[in-house]
């Protein structure tokens, strides 16, 4: 069966069948269908195949089925490719009453080629709101009270939530994400409004995402939420280290090396839908020695923060680029 099979499947979650795994030995798991690049012809597999998969991968050893990924750190090692299917062996490295830990190495399973590593951390009622009912109703005084707090999404959320179904969105990513861009996000005339004269590793930026699927077909809607929102946890947002240079985000201003080597992903609460819109707030805090350090915090359209990530990225921008980079002044 092909990935181009799930299209003529009907009605069913496509994003939890794309992902889906099937069993192979005790801990060992092979992907039904080959993972795909972000678009054809790119260089290897997008990195989010690579996450959503090894998620699942993972969950398929954990039997409780309370447990939920509260976090997670991985290395792209190779480029992957659609030639074959990736093949997951996975190790469980703990059990516990609360916590289970896994570590997943995918290999490329045409070559034998080690291409991805992850190590997820799974938690027990990671619900925020569940927790919030549960201490309500104690009578036994034993549950804690539910304290916390977190910052504030870039201005761009208030700003657009309430309008996004009148905005224009571009669909990508194999047809399976969407993005919408806010206008000082485009246009480049605001710039010295939204960065304040701030240096390029204080500017933050926005875009509104969300995945192309319909959870209520899943079988398992839970498990496709958490892979989907790691899939889409790398997409887009890492190129547009150009935005905070002044540049426009535009087809020649994109063309240029980037690839990530690492990917974390810390979940703080399993009340999310990936498929409604999102807002990811991120900001690039360092680059050198062609490493690029970018960190996102994903929120939903109340304002709640439910994920955290960080990406390190090899990048290469060009002299031509660096040159068009207005000076602090003017920004």
């Amino acid at each position: 069966m092909n990935i181009e099979d799930i299209s003529s499947m009907g009605a069913v979650s496509h994003l939890e069948e794309k992902f889906s795994v099937k069993k192979i030995s005790e801990n060992v798991y092979e992907g039904k269908y080959p993972l795909e690049s972000f678009m054809e012809g790119a260089r290897g597999t997008y990195g989010g195949e690579f996450i959503a998969q090894s998620i699942i991968a993972a969950w398929e050893t954990v039997e409780d089925p309370g447990f939920t990924p509260n976090s997670m750190h991985s290395y792209f090692v190779r480029a992957g490719n659609c030639d074959s299917v990736m093949r997951y062996e996975v190790l469980r490295s703990n059990d516990g009453r609360n916590f289970a830990n896994r570590t997943v190495q995918c290999y490329q399973s045409a070559t034998n080629q080690l291409c991805f590593t992850l190590i997820i951390s799974f938690a027990k009622n990671n619900s925020a709101k569940e927790k919030a009912i549960a201490y309500e109703n104690d009578t036994t005084g034993k549950i804690t009270p539910q304290f916390g707090f977190q910052s504030s999404p870039q201005y761009f959320l208030k700003k657009y939530r309430d309008h996004l179904n009148k905005l224009p969105y571009f669909q990508h990513t194999n047809e399976n994400l969407q993005h919408i861009l806010p206008k000082e996000f485009i246009d480049t005339k605001s710039t010295a409004t939204i960065f304040n004269r701030k240096e390029p590793g204080d500017r933050k930026l926005g875009v509104f995402v969300r995945v192309n699927d319909d959870l209520t077909l899943a079988k398992n809607a839970t498990k496709t939420k958490f892979a989907s929102l790691g899939f889409a946890s790398d997409s887009f947002w890492l190129s547009t280290i150009i935005r905070v240079l002044g540049l426009p985000v535009s087809g020649k201003y994109l063309n240029f090396f980037r690839v990530s080597l690492d990917h974390s992903i810390w979940f703080h609460d399993k009340d999310f839908d990936p498929t409604e819109w999102m807002f990811m707030d991120f900001k690039f805090t360092r680059l050198e020695n062609d490493r690029l350090l970018a960190h996102c915090q994903v929120f939903t359209l109340e304002g709640v923060c439910v994920a955290t990530v960080t990406q390190e990225a090899l990048a290469f921008i060009p002299k031509n680029l660096l040159d068009k980079f207005p000076s602090k002044s003017k920004l």
